[in-house]
């Protein structure tokens, strides 16, 4: 059977994946604040939010999929935590940030060095974990930030995936998924 070939004309993420327990604690508090985000997979975005945008269109689908296998085959799990709630500046877009970025921005950096194109974005590179996904910003913010604390858990990073979201309110279609440290992906279509 032919494997399918993409164009990434549709917009697609390279991510991080957050692992349960976290992951179900994330989701019930966007059921709280934005029930259209339930469906999404908690993660935390290395191209196609800030830094890196999504990958850009008209590439050979095998080089960014090598490329992909390649730098996480070369990447180790690492533990994260949550830092705190906040609020990109004049949005109501709300996440969490990360105590320690730097095992983050590491990753994002060998994905900018690498073959694979991006489209560009606006916003420096900030990892964190989308909650809330608004344009305008919400009249009771503060109480949002207080109410949305994030969970105290540790937990392990150690799966990487693409993903299209044709459109906000669709779900996203994984590409590809490969674990940390090994030479073959864990998934792919």
């Amino acid at each position: 059977m032919k494997q399918p070939q993409y164009n990434f004309k549709i917009p697609t993420y390279i991510v991080l994946s957050v692992p349960t327990p976290v992951a179900d604690k994330i989701r019930e508090i966007r059921r709280h604040f934005d029930a259209g985000r339930v469906k999404m997979a908690v993660e935390i975005c290395l191209a196609g939010s800030n830094g890196l945008g999504t990958v850009a269109a008209n590439q050979p689908d095998g080089l960014v999929f090598a490329e992909f296998d390649r730098i996480a085959a070369r990447c180790e799990p690492f533990t994260a935590r949550f830092g705190s709630a906040q609020r990109f500046t004049d949005t109501g877009i709300y996440y969490y940030t990360l105590n320690d970025p730097e095992p983050f921005t590491k990753i994002n950096q060998l994905l900018a060095k690498s073959r694979i194109k991006f489209n560009p974005v606006a916003f420096p590179y900030e990892p964190h974990c989308t909650l809330k996904l608004s344009v305008k910003p919400e009249k009771d913010d503060n109480q949002i930030i207080t109410r949305i604390q994030p969970p105290t858990d540790e937990f392990t990073i150690n799966t990487m995936s693409i993903y299209q979201l044709p459109s906000a309110d669709s779900e996203p279609r994984l590409l590809r998924r490969a674990n940390f440290g090994q030479t073959q992906p864990t998934t792919k279509d």
